[in-house]
């Protein structure tokens, strides 16, 4: 692998970073969001970073990351593309999402407590945050109680 990494001429860019991030995902049990990967069978399939850059080509210009085309197929031929956000969004495998039980909207619905105690319902917790002056990732973590409450205010799934 040393070998290859100097005489390749991709060390250091976005497809040599795209080829290490996606192994890593596949191959290293450490590595944050494995289990999304190699822990559910995803599989890391090209033996060289030159098979790997033969099969995809060099990222295209603009904001493209790596995409698998099948979500439960593995990183190999046929099975990859370098994919804008949008493609990204819309290519995401099935998880649970409890906050859409009973949502038709596919929008997340929020239970707000307020400091004086009234209760509110709101499916934009952004725009309530910047109405009320508060950081929407503070009052979201009040949902798990790793903060029990921000600037009084407390956030349950509705």
């Amino acid at each position: 692998m040393a070998l290859e990494k100097v005489m390749h001429g991709y060390n250091g860019t976005p497809e040599y970073t795209a080829y290490c991030d996606a192994k890593a995902r596949c191959k290293n049990p450490k590595r944050t969001g494995y289990e999304y990967y190699g822990g559910r069978g995803i599989e890391f399939k090209f033996d060289s970073f030159l098979d790997f850059i033969d099969c995809i080509g060099d990222k295209p210009e603009g904001k493209y990351s790596l995409d698998r085309i099948d979500t439960n197929g593995h990183y190999e031929k046929n099975n990859i593309r370098w994919a804008g956000w949008s493609t990204q969004m819309k290519n995401r495998r099935d998880y649970k999402k409890e906050w859409l039980k009973g949502n038709t909207n596919n929008a997340k619905a929020y239970r707000i407590i307020h400091p004086d105690g009234t209760v509110e319902n709101i499916v934009n917790m952004a725009k309530f945050c910047r109405q009320h002056d508060l950081d929407k990732a503070n009052l979201h973590s009040t949902i798990k109680n790793t903060n029990k409450y921000h600037k009084g205010y407390k956030a349950e799934v509705a």
